[in-house]
């Protein structure tokens, strides 16, 4: 990837940080202002062409009280990016009755109420996107890599059962014959600890004449892309010099490094990047690689 889309991926990630911190302030300083001076929300809510649909149910000074709990809450949660779906589901669910209730009905607050429905579209993107790069979401999904060994032997014996079907024969007695031409294999992991499975079986088939290994890739899309990266609390930088001096070419989905916030400039050195890891291993089967996905 070139320095100037990943100064763009920067730019973006920076982007949802801002968003993020300044779309909670609204709701930090509403809930302050619903339980520190619950008075005036009172007052208004009383007041308010529809306020009576409200009331009815519970008392104004309540409803207020509550609502400043919710609003300081979930304010708090976006601020800091921690449950973000959650939170901001919690706050347009807070928003959507005070708009009903006290800016519809009346020429003098439809300022408000379109301010409110602007508001709105920024919690549904962070209800649909999550807190994205930069937030504590995003760093305790980092923390819960999974461990290299986990999953790798039987990660290795699907890939094994699958490859020892490509030779066949009528006879067993008969010697098996192999096509002396070069092949090429791609490989896709999802998961950090696909990536000691898919270096072990391309060693294993690079070694064995039978398989006449060409090219072998290994493709991370998805949570997988955690493996290249440096300093992280799974070190796997020895799993891939190994696989680099077998031969093997890596290469990970840019949409995945940018679901999980990971900027292209921490990961492995010689690791290459496409924009869509699955586009990408469709034009592998088109060149005529033999693929398999873990």
């Amino acid at each position: 990837m070139n320095k100037a889309t990943t100064h763009s991926l920067k730019l973006q990630n920076l982007s949802y940080l801002i968003l993020r911190v300044l779309g909670s302030g609204i709701f930090l300083i509403a809930g302050l202002n619903h339980i520190f001076e619950t008075s005036n929300p009172v007052a208004r809510l009383e007041s308010a062409p529809f306020g009576f649909l409200a009331t009815s149910i519970f008392p104004a000074e309540m409803l207020v009280i509550l609502s400043g709990i919710g609003l300081l809450t979930g304010g708090v949660f976006l601020l800091i990016g921690f449950k973000t779906r959650i939170a901001a589901l919690l706050l347009i669910l807070i928003l959507i009755p005070i708009s009903l209730t006290i800016q519809a009905g009346s020429t003098d607050t439809l300022g408000p109420l379109f301010k409110n429905i602007a508001i709105a579209g920024i919690l549904f993107f962070f209800i649909v996107n999550g807190s994205l790069a930069y937030s504590l979401d995003h760093w305790l999904k980092k923390k819960k890599t999974q461990s290299p060994v986990r999953g790798a032997g039987a990660a290795s014996l699907v890939i094994a059962m699958l490859l020892s079907s490509y030779p066949s024969t009528a006879h067993s007695a008969s010697p098996v014959s192999y096509d002396t031409s070069k092949q090429d294999y791609a490989v896709l992991i999802s998961q950090p600890g696909h990536l000691g499975a898919a270096v072990h079986t391309a060693k294993t088939m690079i070694a064995d004449k039978k398989y006449n290994t060409g090219e072998f890739v290994v493709m991370a899309c998805g949570r997988s892309v955690e493996a290249f990266t440096q300093g992280s609390s799974t070190d796997m930088s020895e799993v891939y010099k190994d696989g680099k001096e077998a031969g093997i070419t890596f290469v990970v989905c840019g949409m995945s490094l940018e679901n999980f916030g990971i900027g292209a400039e921490t990961i492995f050195e010689g690791t290459q990047i496409t924009p869509n890891g699955l586009t990408y291993m469709f034009d592998l089967k088109l060149k005529g690689f033999e693929t398999i996905e873990l």
